[in-house]
């Protein structure tokens, strides 16, 4: 191998470390963003990450520095950049923001404020340093684009794993570390001091993680809005053990002694009244955590059967209510199993087989491992069979039928790396789901959720019209006899109980007395008329007009719109402080979605459109200006709107919304960089570029038709068999969608270079506002809109493509010499 031949591959080494850091880095904020807020605001990182190489990119463009000012610069900003990642942990670690506060909305925005600068600063520093690359050696400009794409996608596909391995703030180190390695491959010269800094910093950050590791652990801050941040404040502790892992992070509090047992809706005011209670003893409890929020409890259990009376106050929660209908119930399943108290209820009721699924296999290892003797091992009593598995899949490949399937309190609030680009919702929460789910009963068994009630009702009612939609698709014509609903004393959370076939009188009867013994409310009566707004739905001649003229979203949503907690219409947003409700007080989603389009427009033509104007306006004369300029923003928002959809529409197959996220954006980013390189030898004329195009909308409508059936038909195979299936099936489009960009980039460096930074800048403009555009329509429409939508967006490339090799003779007004034959062409 040549000198020369070894300096390149060091150069594509040493790009795809800091592109890999790059990425990690962003993946590894929206996990931390999760736990710090809520799921919502880790669209800020995935905005300021796609904001910050725009501008940077524009930065460059203006500046025009040349060759030997980049290499003069390149090592000052990677330590500038690896500067920046500390300072950014710094930030976090101190400043604590809590966005569900109304009375501290001033203190918020400060907060969020010092964020976005911090943020932004990092990223935009990032992305000089990739864009000096491609500057320094644009000859090479494939093979960079190769390993700039292999860099990322290696990161996508092993930073989760890392983050559970090390922990948050440690990975956030770890980034900074990587890219000063990475940048020292390129082989370009600094001074002797810089480098001397340089290798002080890195030792300082090698240091620092190995300190984070030995155990002095960083407690990030969590919002008193979030059960660990109120649990904290509450008890004056810590988590004492937390773990990472891909689904979210795990934290189990010290033991606390309650008096009154915390479980989901709580136990009713007439057994606390009772001398019952005033006999029971203290329970000994350890709060469990999911990213700071879906509290549950670990019980002190000893694993007897005489110890397992002293939790005979479940006979007075709203939870037990399907125990208390004198049905059969001797095989449960229970979708998810918490700290373990759902597995317990299912005992005390005496169930003899009980499958209990959970998605985290870090709280199933509490059962397990550290807290095995503390709950009575609960895992390994021979009744009890714990799958870690999503709850869908498993119910798709497993074909046992029960007499009670049961979720207690499950929510989607757990914010994944998929979070960063969708509301994050359970394709638990679909009517294809709940059709399934009454699939796997017996003709007589009883399917029990418990969640909020809110008031005016949203949540129970919309999980009310998943269970009436279900029925109706099993052929039933009466829904309403079919469902009952149980509220607590105070009115706050509520059991839905449904059967595939009509409540017996008797049953109602036995939970109608079990309901008053406890002054609980029933809201729906299968077998006598209420005036409640459930029974009013269930009763209406017409559901769709019902759900139509309601205040709230309580359509049943399915697979291809899954935005379960999308409440608020559009027309009829509202800040009433008399709504009531956990979290849905506001809509908080709507607000978040709102903010960050205007925030995406607004940034986008601050930092970079208008400095492109300010200093780079002659460009726009050239003959192929406006085709480039519609051709470049097309593939931007064309390609984020497959990506976001893609990973939507994966999740429901491989089950895991995290590898899902880490599968599909690989799979992207190692295809497309293969079809970067490969379209330097196929796309040679504007022909070949419209066929390109033409079969990328092609394989959008291919997609579009054959995903559903497709993924009904293989989803009941094993996990590793789903996973390598779907890399598999998003390498042809993903491929396809890898040459549009490269191949108008190389017809504008050659024969339109004055075009290039634009063609950058709307790219990214493009990429920031789509990313939040595609989750607007997805919510509004369907994802199949949003994905019809990519392949127009890729049509219209197509169109202005003919325009690209169009040789036309122009004269640049103030340009001396003879007329300038131009080519029409665009990067891609």
């Amino acid at each position: 191998m040549t000198n020369v031949q070894h300096s390149s591959w060091r150069r594509y080494l040493g790009l795809a470390l800091v592109t890999a850091s790059i990425l990690a880095l962003q993946v590894t904020f929206t996990r931390i963003f999760s736990i710090m807020i809520w799921h919502h605001f880790t669209y800020l990182i995935i905005g300021v990450a796609l904001l910050g190489g725009g501008a940077s990119g524009t930065f460059l463009a203006v500046r025009a520095w040349d060759a030997d000012t980049l290499k003069r610069r390149l090592g000052k900003l990677v330590v500038a950049y690896s500067l920046m990642v500390l300072i950014n942990l710094a930030i976090i670690g101190s400043i604590a923001i809590d966005p569900l506060r109304g009375g501290q909305i001033a203190h918020t925005l400060i907060g969020l404020a010092v964020y976005f600068v911090g943020l932004f600063t990092t990223f935009f520093l990032g992305g000089l340093i990739v864009s000096g690359v491609f500057t320094l050696w644009h000859r090479e400009a494939h093979r960079l684009y190769f390993a700039d794409m292999l860099g990322a996608s290696v990161a996508t596909l092993a930073i989760v794993w890392v983050i559970q391995m090390i922990g948050g703030p440690a990975t956030i180190v770890l980034t900074a570390l990587l890219t000063l390695a990475g940048s020292a491959l390129f082989g370009v010269a600094s001074g002797r001091r810089w480098r001397i800094g340089a290798a002080i910093l890195g030792i300082g950050q090698a240091a620092l993680i190995g300190w984070l590791l030995i155990g002095a652990s960083l407690h990030l801050p969590v919002p008193g809005s979030k059960e660990l941040g109120w649990a904290q404040q509450q008890f004056n502790t810590y988590p004492e053990y937390t773990r990472w892992n891909p689904v979210g992070r795990v934290d189990v509090l010290p033991t606390i002694q309650v008096k009154e047992p915390m479980i989901v809706g709580g136990i009713s005011k007439v057994y606390l009244a009772s001398d019952a209670f005033q006999r029971a003893p203290l329970y000994d409890l350890k709060l469990v955590t999911l990213d700071g929020t879906s509290m549950t409890g670990m019980y002190r259990f000893d694993g007897t059967d005489e110890d397992l009376k002293r939790f005979r106050f479940l006979d007075h929660a709203i939870i037990s209510a399907p125990y208390h209908m004198g049905l059969k119930h001797d095989t449960a399943l229970k979708i998810g199993i918490g700290g373990g108290l759902d597995i317990l209820l299912a005992r005390l009721y005496g169930a003899q087989q009980i499958t209990a699924i959970e998605l985290n296999a870090d709280v199933v290892k509490l059962l397990e491992g550290p807290y095995r003797e503390f709950s009575g091992n609960l895992a390994g009593h021979p009744s009890t069979r714990i799958v870690v598995a999503e709850g869908r899949s498993f119910l798709t490949r497993d074909a046992t039928t029960y007499d009670l399937i049961q979720g207690i309190g499950l929510d989607n609030l757990v914010a994944l790396s998929g979070s960063a680009y969708v509301l994050s919702e359970s394709y638990i929460y679909t009517v294809d789901s709940f059709t399934l789910i009454l699939n796997r009963l017996n003709p007589k068994g009883v399917f029990a959720w418990t969640r909020n009630v809110d008031q005016p009702p949203r949540e129970m009612l919309r999980i009310t019209a998943l269970a009436a939609e279900a029925l109706r698709r099993r052929g039933v014509a009466d829904p309403a006899s079919h469902i009952a609903i149980v509220a607590n004393d105070t009115n706050t959370q509520a059991t839905l109980l449904v059967s595939p076939s009509p409540f017996s009188p008797e049953a109602i009867e036995r939970l109608r007395a079990w309901a008053e013994s406890n002054a609980f409310a029933v809201l729906h009566d299968p077998l006598q008329r209420l005036d409640t707004v459930y029974a009013e739905y269930l009763h209406a001649p017409d559901a769709r007009a019902f759900e139509e003229a309601y205040p709230f979203n309580i359509f049943p949503v399915t697979d291809d719109n899954p935005f379960f907690y999308n409440y608020f219409k559009w027309q009829n947003l509202t800040f009433d402080q008399a709504f009531t409700g956990k979290l849905n007080r506001f809509p908080i989603g709507n607000l978040i979605l709102i903010v960050m389009s205007g925030f995406s427009l607004a940034s986008a033509a601050t930092f970079i459109v208008a400095p492109l104007w300010r200093h780079n306006r002659r460009g726009l004369r050239l003959p192929m200006a406006r085709p480039m300029l519609i051709y470049f923003s097309a593939l931007g928002i064309g390609y984020i709107f497959v990506q976001i959809v893609l990973i939507q529409r994966f999740t429901l197959f491989i089950g895991y919304p995290t590898s899902a996220i880490t599968t599909t954006i690989f799979s992207m980013l190692l295809f497309s960089a293969v079809g970067s390189l490969l379209s330097r030898r196929l796309i040679d004329r504007s022909a070949h570029l419209r066929i390109a195009l033409a079969a990328i909308v092609l394989a959008i409508g291919v997609y579009i038709v054959a995903l559903p059936p497709l993924f009904q038909a293989l989803l009941h195979l094993p996990d590793a068999a789903r996973i390598a299936l779907s890399v598999l099936i998003i390498a042809p489009l993903a491929l396809l969608m890898g040459m549009p960009f490269p191949t108008g980039l190389r017809q504008l460096g050659a024969h339109g270079a004055e075009l290039v930074p634009w063609a950058w800048g709307m790219n990214g403009v493009f990429s920031v506002v789509g990313s939040t555009l595609v989750i607007i329509i997805s919510m509004a429409s369907t994802f199949t809109v949003a994905m019809a939508c990519a392949a127009l967006f890729y049509g219209v490339a197509a169109i202005v493509a003919a325009r690209l090799y169009r040789r036309v003779e122009v004269r640049l007004p103030g340009v001396a010499g003879a007329p300038v034959d131009v080519v029409e062409g665009v990067r891609g």
